[in-house]
């Protein structure tokens, strides 16, 4: 009885071991709510997270079911969650509700890593001049950052960039790679100025689960005599039940205006869902200075590579050649299918049309290649040039992203 009783002690031991040597929540996160650091310490397990520019706070327990059952605290509100790691302890799926309230809310996490071996320079950057994304190739490096359009062109030596940059100035800069390639620090001078200046970044990770819809729209209403209405305005309040769907609506009315936006969006981290809503012909979108054709709308799509399906919600666009030549110019660093219409399109048709095809991408998670093909088992007037019901046909068409 003696010797199993020992027996039974040393294989409790040993399954303790087993279980401690198991994925931890210990480490740093990038997640739905923020940047978040935790450290576990038995089944306890404490931490903080960044919301907003504000420190909050994340404590509880890890039960035998291996969930985290937490509390937080933020500047104006608390509440409670839980967190369950993967298998491989590189995510962790997870809820949370705040005090008072029935609902939970879905809150989401990826364990921040080193980058990858090679990628040096390249990615994206937030930086003391706005966001920065720098692409590399063999040794030359490109870019562009946010404060007045700015751009970047250089070469690596080592783990020093130097570079020429220009805004609304123009001047030399260089930065040098911190070791764990997650900072830069640099500076930049003016031609004609001896003074150099500060330029500092740090690395921008994606927030897990997050996605992106843009919505780039013209005003649809030629005189006062007619009311506002706008896409962009219906798809916020669409969308506001899905809290991982960010949308952001902006309005062009040239073609700066429109290139401006669209380079925001490639500096976002997160996936991309780019929507043009304006009048369009075969040409491409009409703005006030000219028609906005593949040439024009490739080049802020070069270097992104965030942008996972551009959609015109426009009349013509897909009939011409400016879906093909989108892809084609864009190169292969942005690969990216192009979905529309072939013909005009009533308002309301194609309404119903991009709602429905857009929630299926965004909300249940479908390929754009199979929310197409649902979208038109669903509604079949979307796939042809008429239609015997109440709408007329829209001839709905997807041309996939270009084969690596």
């Amino acid at each position: 009885m003696k010797r199993f009783l020992v027996i039974a002690a040393a294989l409790a031991c040993l399954a303790g071991r087993s279980a401690a040597a198991g994925p931890v929540f210990t480490g740093d996160w990038a997640t739905t709510y923020g940047d978040m650091t935790l450290t576990e310490s038995s089944s306890a397990v404490a931490g903080t997270y960044i919301m907003e520019g504000a420190v909050c706070a994340l404590d509880g327990n890890r039960g035998k079911d291996g969930v985290l059952a937490f509390t937080y605290r933020e500047p104006e509100a608390s509440g409670e969650g839980r967190f369950r790691l993967s298998a491989d302890g590189k995510t962790f799926e997870g809820e949370w509700r705040a005090q008072g309230s029935e609902r939970f809310i879905p809150w989401l996490g990826r364990r921040r890593q080193p980058p990858e071996p090679g990628s040096g320079f390249g990615g994206l950057w937030e930086t003391n001049f706005g966001r920065l994304r720098l692409t590399v190739s063999g040794g030359a490096v490109s870019g562009y950052y946010s404060f007045s359009d700015g751009t970047v062109t250089g070469r690596v030596e080592g783990d020093l960039l130097k570079f020429r940059y220009k805004d609304q100035k123009e001047g030399d800069g260089e930065f040098r790679l911190a070791q764990d390639g997650r900072a830069l620090r640099g500076r930049w001078r003016a031609d004609g100025d001896k003074q150099w200046r500060d330029w500092t970044g740090l690395r921008v990770d994606p927030v897990a689960g997050r996605k992106w819809l843009v919505v780039l729209e013209s005003r649809w209403e030629s005189s006062l005599a007619e009311p506002e209405y706008t896409y962009g305005e219906m798809l916020k309040i669409f969308f506001a039940r899905t809290p991982s769907v960010q949308v952001r609506q902006r309005f062009y009315t040239d073609r700066s205006s429109l290139l401006k936006w669209m380079r925001e969006a490639s500096l976002l981290a997160e996936p991309v869902v780019l929507y043009f809503s304006g009048h369009g012909t075969a040409e491409g979108l009409e703005t006030e200075t000219g028609p906005a054709t593949a040439a024009v709308l490739a080049d802020p799509l070069k270097a992104g590579g965030n942008v996972s399906l551009v959609h015109f919600g426009s009349c013509d666009v897909m009939k011409g050649k400016v879906p093909s030549e989108l892809q084609r110019l864009a190169g292969a660093g942005a690969r990216f299918p192009v979905s529309g219409f072939a013909q005009p399109v009533d308002w309301a048709a194609s309404a119903v049309t991009d709602f429905m095809y857009l929630d299926l991408i965004l909300s249940r998670d479908l390929t754009p290649a199979k929310a197409a093909a649902e979208l038109k088992r669903l509604m079949p007037f979307t796939a042809r040039e008429s239609s015997a019901t109440a709408y007329d046909g829209v001839s709905f068409r997807l041309l996939p992203a270009a084969p690596l």
